[in-house]
């Protein structure tokens, strides 16, 4: 790939999905997308960008397997225990605990960039496990949504793993998964609370079917926008968050010089940005 064949498909991309491939990340570029190249019989990268920008029939299908080769889906099951440790303890004060509170609608969360399943079946796992020590029944529902139709299918089949499945425990596996050979299958009494759809979060108008959000978790994301992106994305969020909701982005991105509308709350080992009541 030469710098003329790359610059116009990273601006493409770019253009599609708000993922940012700078100049010194060409080689991966090149490396995730050369078995596209090989599989449509194109000589050049310069052809395949001209066939995904000008042939509308044929690229619009091409455009779904593009965007399943340049995401990242690096994932686990209760991965990042601090940042689930904070959402227990926001979960408890504001819902479990809080004898005013109505809750005539359910809890609302969602998993904005959800990958093959892990972190929205981790969140309904953790609820269904407060809940039952709590003795106290909590409405829920759990959006899931990614940018990847491979990873989504996979999110729907629910089927695990042992890499997806190290952090967690034989009574919890053996309690929401059936085991089956190698694998952990999720119980659908598990996977009924968690609604899968295809999202690009740098869409305006997906966000008007995520409204009123009690906790947005975005992690890991916001590293592969460059500035501007991330800006509109997280004040699309913002917007999203019912007052006093509660978002989580990776334990390596910060809103800092992205955004001032969030009220930063410290727990042990994690940051959670509250928008104001």
């Amino acid at each position: 790939m030469t710098s003329d064949e790359f610059l116009p498909l990273r601006d493409f991309i770019y253009e599609k999905t708000g993922i940012f491939f700078a100049e010194n990340k060409m080689y991966l570029l090149e490396s995730r997308l050369s078995n596209r190249l090989e599989e449509l019989g194109f000589s050049s990268f310069e052809d395949y960008y001209f066939f995904l920008k000008y042939n509308n029939v044929d690229s619009k299908k091409e455009l779904t397997n593009l965007l399943n080769v340049v995401t990242t889906n690096e994932t686990s099951y209760f991965r990042n225990p601090p940042q689930l440790d904070a959402f227990k303890v926001i979960i408890q004060k504001n819902y479990i605990n809080n004898n005013s509170i109505s809750m005539s609608s359910p809890l609302k969360i969602w998993s904005a960039a959800c990958s093959t399943g892990e972190e929205p079946y981790t969140l309904a796992i953790m609820l269904l496990e407060m809940m039952e020590i709590s003795r106290k029944n909590i409405p829920f529902v759990i959006y899931a949504t990614d940018i990847s139709s491979k990873v989504l299918e996979s999110a729907k089949r629910g089927v695990y793993g042992s890499y997806s499945t190290r952090n967690m425990d034989n009574a919890i596996i053996n309690k929401y998964f059936t085991r089956n050979g190698e694998n952990c299958l999720l119980k659908e009494h598990v996977k009924k609370f968690v609604k899968i759809d295809f999202m690009n979060l740098t869409d305006a108008e997906a966000y008007k079917r995520y409204r009123y959000m009690d906790i947005i978790f975005c992690r890991n994301v916001l590293i592969y926008f460059d500035e501007k992106a991330k800006k509109k994305v997280i004040d699309l969020m913002y917007e999203s968050l019912k007052p006093g909701g509660f978002l989580t982005v990776g334990h390596a991105e910060s809103l800092h010089n992205i955004s001032r509308a969030f009220k930063p709350v410290m727990f042990p080992g994690a940051i959670a940005y509250q928008r104001g009541r």
